[in-house]
C-alpha cells in the first residue's frame, strides 16, 4: 500500500518563518521524496520523518521540481549521505541543478546588481551570496512531459512552466494526488498561483494551471501551503 506523507518543514530566516512541504511517497519497495528543503535543513527533515516512523535508509529517489533554493537546498547533503539515490528533474531544469548552467534566479540577481544604484548593491550581493551557496548536484535521470516513473503506484511527470522554465509537477496516479511544486500555492482556503513576483512568466503559469484542471485530482499538495482537497477542478479552471 502506497503512503503519501508531506513533511511540514519550518525554516527560520532571521526570525521570519517560512513553511514548506517536502513530500514522501513510498511503498514496500521504493521511497521517493519530492523536493528537499532549504540549505541546512537536512537534520530537521530527518527529525520530522523519524517522528512519523520513516527511515531515510530506504530512500531511493528525489524528484526536484525546479532549482529554487527552498526546493533543492539540502539536495547535496542527501546525495552525500545516500549516494545510491537517483536524482530526477526535467531536461531543462537539470542543467541548472547540475551546475551546467547558472541558475536563473542567480542570473537575474547578477543582472539586478549590475543595474542597481550603489546604495542598493549590498543587499543584492547578499542575495547573490545566498544563491551561490546552493550546492550543484548531478541529475541522474532527465524526464519528459507525461513520462511515468514506474514506482509507488505510478508517478506521472507534468510539465508546468511559468514559475520557472522546465518546472514540473508530479501526479500520483494511484491516489489521484498532485504534488504541485510551485505551480500552485494553497492560501486563505483556496488554490492560487504563486506570487506574481516569483513567477517568471505569469501567463504561462496560468496556462499550466489550466492544463492541470484536466487531470482527475482528489488532493493537491502545494509546496507552500500543504495539502488541499477543496473544489480543485473549479478552482484550477478559475485561475
Amino acid at each position: 500500500m502506497t503512503k503519501i506523507i508531506p513533511l511540514k518543514l519550518d525554516y527560520d530566516n532571521n526570525g521570519r518563518i517560512f513553511t514548506v512541504y517536502p513530500t514522501l511517497i513510498f511503498d514496500e519497495r521504493d521511497m521517493v521524496m519530492i523536493d528537499c528543503g532549504y540549505p541546512k535543513t537536512f537534520d530537521k527533515i530527518h527529525e520530522l520523518a523519524s517522528e512519523k516512523g520513516i527511515d531515510f535508509a530506504f530512500l531511493t529517489k528525489i524528484i526536484v521540481t525546479h532549482n529554487d533554493i527552498d526546493h533543492m537546498g539540502a539536495l547535496g547533503q542527501f546525495k552525500r549521505s545516500y549516494p545510491s539515490i537517483e536524482i530526477i528533474a526535467s531536461h531543462l531544469q537539470a542543467q541548472y541543478i547540475s551546475g551546467e548552467q547558472t541558475a536563473i534566479r542567480l542570473q537575474l540577481a547578477q543582472h539586478a546588481y549590475q543595474q542597481a544604484e550603489d546604495h542598493k548593491r549590498n543587499q543584492i550581493q547578499k542575495l547573490i551570496d545566498i544563491l551561490n551557496s546552493v550546492e550543484s548536484v548531478t541529475v541522474d535521470r532527465r524526464v519528459s512531459d507525461q513520462e511515468v516513473i514506474d514506482v509507488c503506484g505510478g508517478l506521472k511527470i507534468i510539465y508546468t512552466p511559468g514559475h520557472l522554465p522546465g518546472h514540473i509537477s508530479v501526479y500520483h496516479m494511484e491516489s489521484r494526488t498532485l504534488i504541485a511544486g510551485d505551480a500552485l500555492v494553497s492560501e486563505f482556503g483556496k488554490l492560487e498561483l504563486a506570487h506574481p513576483k516569483s513567477n517568471l512568466d505569469g501567463a504561462q503559469a496560468r496556462i499550466s494551471a489550466h492544463l492541470l484542471s484536466e487531470l482527475d485530482i482528489d488532493t493537491v499538495i502545494c509546496y507552500h501551503g500543504g495539502p488541499y482537497a477543496g473544489n480543485i477542478k473549479e478552482e484550477l479552471e478559475s485561475l
